[in-house]
């Protein structure tokens, strides 16, 4: 059985963590910059609205009455 130790001495710049948490913010990734868009929130809340049709499906599929 292999063993990792995370008892290691080293120093981090804050300054480095800082601006490279600074820049992620801003610029975002690929996934995020997508989505931020109009459509993209269009779609998150048209599938994350439940419904009544949905509300009835999900009782049926749980056998919920």
């Amino acid at each position: 059985m292999a063993t990792i130790s995370f008892d290691t001495v080293g120093k981090i710049n804050p300054e480095w963590g800082v601006k490279n948490l600074e820049k992620a913010i801003d610029e975002g990734s690929e996934l995020m910059q997508k989505a931020r868009t109009p459509e993209a929130r269009a779609r998150f809340i048209e599938k994350t609205t439940l419904t009544p049709e949905k509300i009835a499906k999900l009782k049926q599929a749980y056998g919920v009455k």
